[in-house]
């Protein structure tokens, strides 16, 4: 029962860093954007998913939040928070928030003559339920909705966790085998 125990933890532990990789590196969409919009929005209890360096909150925990709405090829409706992340996590140093906005605007603008399709940067997830929305870090226009842009940022994150990972794991069990071959008397003598 023990071992089960042992290896369900592991398993765990793989999960929320493997969710947490996901939730901090940068994926990239292609959308059309469909507006704008800045909303007043009661961020104390959702803390965690939101930047803490944006903007004053006020006593009750609201704040002005940037919001850029957009649709999939599939009319697949995606909404976007638009805040600086500044000095803090994840380290993204994302000050133009006001500057992005008005790129999501300009895009808005040129949208009715020729369908224009942009590539959002974003890191985070879109859940209805907890009321959390991906912050997007940059935006460009594309081709078409048929372009698929490869985020090589989060390809080398996930690599060098992966190579963290094994490392960790070489370095514990070289530890493992160096404490067993070491304080082996301890362990016989306990036995006794």
């Amino acid at each position: 029962m023990m071992r089960y125990a042992k290896y369900g933890f592991r398993i765990l532990l793989a999960a929320v860093f493997i969710a947490c990789l996901d939730y901090n590196l940068p994926s990239i969409d292609v959308v059309k954007i469909v507006g704008t919009e800045v909303v007043r929005t009661d961020v104390s209890n959702r803390s965690l998913f939101w930047s803490s360096n944006s903007g004053s909150t006020d006593a009750a925990g609201n704040r002005d939040i940037r919001f850029i709405n957009s649709a999939f090829p599939d009319d697949r409706p995606r909404v976007y928070r638009n805040e600086d992340t500044g000095w803090g996590w994840p380290p993204y140093f994302k000050f133009d928030s006001g500057d992005l906005q008005a790129d999501a605007e300009l895009h808005l603008k040129g949208q009715d003559s020729d369908q224009q399709w942009v590539a959002v940067r974003h890191y985070g997830w879109r859940s209805t339920i907890l009321s959390i929305y991906p912050n997007a870090l940059s935006l460009w226009p594309v081709a078409g909705p048929e372009e698929n842009p490869i985020s090589l940022v989060r390809i080398a994150g996930f690599i060098v966790a992966a190579l963290f990972a094994v490392m960790v794991w070489r370095l514990w069990t070289m530890f493992k085998d160096w404490a067993y071959e070491r304080f082996d008397w301890v362990r016989r003598k306990i036995r006794r």
